[in-house]
Formats: C-alpha cells, structure tokens, sequence
C-alpha cells in the first residue's frame, strides 16, 4: 500500500519538478519533501525524476505516478463529498490547439456540455505539450494532429484534414484548380515557427523549392489575416474559414492531416463520454 501522503507531495513535486516550491506548497521543508520522494521511489523500485542541467524532470515511471497520484487525489475527493451527501465537483481539463478547438472540437464539446454537470477547463496546448499534460495526469483529454498516439496512452482518430494553400483570390495560382509543391517555386509564405510539428513538414516538403518565408506566425486566425495583408500565402487545413478576399487550392504533395482525441488508459466514465461524443460529433 502506497502512503496517500507520498502521492500527495509527489503530485505536488511534480507540477513542475521543484523541491522548493513543493516544500513552499505543502508547507514542509524541502528534506521532509525529499525524505517523502526518496521513500517512495524506493517502494516503487524506480527512479522517479532525475537531473537535468541545473533542473530536475520526470522520469517515463514518474509522469506515469504523476497521473496516478493526481486521479487518486481526484476520485478520494469524491468519494468524500458523496459520502458526507456533499455536490461532487466534477471537472474535465482538455488540452488541445486553438485551431482544433474552434474547428474540429465544437460540435463534439456542444453536445457533450448539454449532458454533463461539471465542468469544462480548457488549456491551449501544441501537440507535444497536450501529450506530456495527458500523460502526467494534469489534462484528462488531449487532443491533437499526430502521426501515431503514444502508446502510454488511449487514442481515438476524430477528423482527416487536407491540407490547402490560401492566397488572396487575384493571386496568380488562384486560377489554378489543383497546385503542387513546387508550383510555389519563388513564392513568400506564412508558416510556424521553427520546431513546430507543421514547420517541420513544410521544410521537408518544400525541399529544393525556392520558397522564401515572409513571416512566422501560429493561430490560423493570425495566419490569414497576414495573408490579407500580402505577407505572403499559407498552408492551412481544409477546414479553417477563409477569410473574404482570400481563397484556397488542394496543394498536391503534403500528407493529410489526421486530429485524434486521446486519455490515459481506462479513463473515468465521464471522461470517456467526452470522448465519444467529440468522436461521434468530430467535423459535423
């Protein structure tokens, strides 16, 4: 049997892997904190963050005690307010892109907020940072575009997007139905920043192409709204509005965009039903 007391101090450690301001949270001293870690990575029998440069991160085995002490945490509190006939505070933490949010998530979340008595908190993550936070437990959902979903983790494909090029519609390509890669040659264009995922596949893409970056920029409603400007065209997904003035083109030569919805495995029953209904409900 694990000491609830250890999880506690070990979610508390890991929000963001510092002794001090643990100590400082759960008003102990940083050795009593450290005491409390050490005792439980020795239960455990791994390792549970290790050192990084002049920090400390989580190890694979303590992301995954991370979400276990946080669901702990969440159904004891629960079980209280039912036992003592107290209003249970339910919550779903989503985690996902702006751009999913507003286009591929809407008619799911509309549906689902009908039936459910909780609540909804939303935190606007890029694909990694929604599969660290579902994976550590402090987001119940993640969504996002991947190529495959860790296999730590439950996923549910939602949507397959193509992806097109937007330009203002007096643009020369806008007389063209269909466009390739390397009809671009010479062209300026808003894309991510880099690291992005989609910077990444469009530098790939675009490979031996003479295409010059005018801007980086994330937020589709940021993006088109430089191409409004002239600072250049875009690759966007299929399913972002466009703007009046401006249109877009199927560009041949770029993978389809796949959005899955994905939680740690065997999730709560309501979180679940999220799920489905963000499936069922995905690009309606």
């Amino acid at each position: 049997m694990i000491p609830s007391d250890w999880l506690r101090t070990f979610s508390v450690f890991a929000e963001d892997a510092n002794l001090s301001a643990a100590a400082k949270r759960l008003a102990l001293s940083q050795p009593a904190v450290h005491a409390q870690l050490r005792r439980l990575s020795e239960l455990l029998g791994v390792p549970l963050y290790h050192r990084v440069g002049r920090g400390l991160a989580l190890t694979r085995e303590g992301i995954e005690v991370a979400a276990f002490a946080r669901d702990a945490e969440e159904r004891s509190r629960e079980l209280v307010a039912r036992m003592r006939g107290e209003d249970v505070d339910r919550r779903i933490v989503l985690a996902a892109g702006a751009g999913a949010l507003l286009h591929i998530l809407a008619p799911g979340l509309r549906a689902f907020a009908k039936s459910y008595d909780g609540r909804l908190e939303f935190v606007t993550a890029d694909a990694a940072a929604a599969v660290q936070a579902t994976e550590n437990g402090t987001a119940h959902v993640g969504v996002a575009a991947l190529a495959t979903v860790p296999g730590s983790l439950e996923g549910h494909q939602l949507a397959v997007v193509r992806q097109v090029l937007a330009m203002p519609a007096a643009h020369r390509l806008a007389r063209r139905r269909r466009l390739d890669v390397g009809d671009l040659d010479g062209e300026r264009l808003v894309v991510p920043p880099a690291g992005r995922p989609q910077r990444a596949a469009l530098d790939a893409a675009f490979a031996g192409v003479g295409v010059q970056i005018g801007a980086t920029a994330t937020g589709w409603d940021v993006v088109m709204r430089l191409v409004e400007l002239g600072v250049g065209l875009a690759v966007t997904n299929a399913n972002v509005p466009v703007p009046r003035g401006l249109v877009t083109r199927p560009l041949d030569g770029l993978p389809e965009v796949r959005y899955f919805a994905f939680t740690r495995p065997r999730p709560r029953a309501d979180v679940a039903k999220c799920v489905q209904a963000l499936v069922r409900h995905a690009g309606a």
